[in-house]
């Protein structure tokens, strides 16, 4: 079940009830586009200037290094073997997701760890081996009472196949983790934390972002894609915890960023419906976290639970990486403030003190910022069907909905002159302006002297320059 108190970002939605309060509003999906060719999402004042959001890419490495500097002070040797990170990284007690989460973000990055082959050897340690063909070769997480789990194994697995490490005799065994996690499938095509569990959205989108990395043309493979797609609807695009739960954002972006990977070419009415409604719900300021709960039943429904799980949740970086990856292009102006958000949000060392109340020590919220930073670092300028216009200092990517307008119609245009804001803002010179110029007509047609002239002006003159005075100290309109 999820918590209650879920933030914005995250919390369900049902639009079902929300076109029965409202019969005039309509989903994302119908909502016809503007007529200025845009997207939902996109922010039709964006056009002006001063709106125009960048994306510098300097920053964006800077706030990268910032995160594995992090990783690199946090980083604990295990009492045994090897060494990693737990997932509150003021613990200094490694555990295996959270060790195979931090040595994936710096083979995902591409930089070089000092403590790779601890990290690897630990994993190994902590490999499960069994006569059980439902054990062998998976990982447990401290709370699953020694049983290995989707939860942890496919997160190895998936870092294990990107660290190409599969021939390297001290690694973990990747085949018999490829094998664990299609044995623990469920029959319905899904996954639980094991099989028997009851198959849940966000673990059968770790499952098959695995199996994406070891073999994507595996049969599972195909069957884990259907029970996540087959009860969706242009009317009912997005995702939750379970089929029956209502959608949230971090459940939806994981499924679609899940199926980009497994299904790249693939923008069915079902898909792009789906993008749509997470355009519409996603508020790209909120920078929170959630945790998702549930209780594991391994011998099914029927069954007692053996242990409570808890999935940590951050929406907004997910919902970037999967708008990233929208195949009619990303929505610009909402994931521009989107990035910004992220981007001003530090990546903070531990707190010593305890548990942190706001989540920014946790390697997931680490994590998942850094994982949509990098997804933005590759991020191609141009899809098909797109336009090309090189420039000789910018190059300009016409999206193919707008494809056909012309260049100038897609360009920021300059602002129009105001008169009136410019009369109201310096009123008190245009009126000193019209007294000296009064004034110098009067000595021109010799209606008095320049002794009146002064005198004419000078009291103008200390007015004007007290009100600019006063105008200066006061914060511009």
């Amino acid at each position: 079940m999820n918590t209650p108190n879920a933030p914005l970002n995250q919390r369900p939605w049902r639009t079902d009830r929300l076109r029965r309060s409202d019969p005039t509003r309509r989903t994302a999906r119908s909502r016809p586009d503007r007529a200025d060719g845009g997207r939902p999402g996109d922010d039709p004042s964006a056009g002006r200037p001063q709106d125009v959001d960048r994306l510098d890419m300097a920053l964006l490495h800077q706030v990268l290094d910032a995160s594995l500097d992090v990783l690199r002070d946090t980083y604990a040797p295990a009492d045994g073997t090897g060494g990693g990170w737990y997932h509150e990284l003021a613990r200094p007690e490694p555990g295996s997701t959270a060790t195979a989460l931090g040595l994936l973000a710096f083979t995902a990055a591409g930089r070089s760890f000092e403590h790779f082959d601890a990290g690897l050897a630990f994993l190994a340690d902590r490999q499960a081996a069994s006569d059980d063909p439902l054990r062998d070769g998976g990982w447990a997480t401290k709370t699953s009472l020694g049983i290995p789990v989707v939860e942890a194994t496919a997160w190895i697995a998936r870092f294990l196949a990107v660290a190409r490490c599969g021939l390297r005799p001290d690694a973990p065994d990747l085949r018999r983790a490829h094998q664990w996690l299609l044995r623990n499938q469920n029959p319905d095509g899904g996954w639980g934390s094991l099989r028997g569990a009851p198959s849940r959205t966000w673990l059968t989108c770790l499952a098959l972002r695995a199996l994406a990395r070891l073999n994507p043309y595996d049969p599972a493979v195909g069957r884990g894609v259907e029970w996540l797609t087959a009860d969706r609807t242009a009317l009912r695009p997005a995702w939750g915890a379970t089929p029956a739960d209502l959608p949230t954002v971090s459940h939806t972006a994981f499924a679609l960023v899940t199926l980009a990977e497994l299904r790249p070419r693939r923008n069915d009415e079902r898909l792009l419906a789906a993008y749509d409604w997470l355009a519409e719900h996603l508020d790209p300021t909120e920078d929170l976290t959630w945790i998702e709960t549930y209780d594991v039943m391994p011998h099914g429904p029927g069954a007692a639970p053996i242990w409570r799980m808890a999935l940590w949740h951050y929406g907004l970086p997910l919902a970037v990486t999967a708008l990233v990856n929208d195949p009619r292009g990303a929505p610009g102006p909402l994931l521009a403030r989107a990035v910004r958000t992220l981007l001003v949000t530090e990546a903070d060392p531990p707190s010593w003190l305890g548990y942190p109340a706001n989540g920014r020590t946790s390697l997931w919220t680490l994590w998942w910022r850094l994982d949509a930073l990098l997804e933005l670092a590759r991020m191609p300028l141009a899809r098909s069907k797109d336009v090309l216009h090189w420039l000789p200092d910018a190059t300009v990517v016409q999206r193919a909905h707008a494809r056909d307008r012309p260049l100038s119609a897609l360009l920021p245009s300059r602002p129009r002159p105001d008169p009136l804001r410019f009369v109201r803002r310096y009123w008190s010179s245009l009126l000193l302006a019209g007294v000296v110029l009064s004034a110098l007509g009067g000595v021109a047609l010799r209606a008095w002297g320049w002794r009146e002239f002064w005198l004419s002006v000078i009291i103008p003159m200390a007015m004007t320059t007290a009100h600019e005075s006063l105008r200066r100290r006061r914060p511009a309109e």
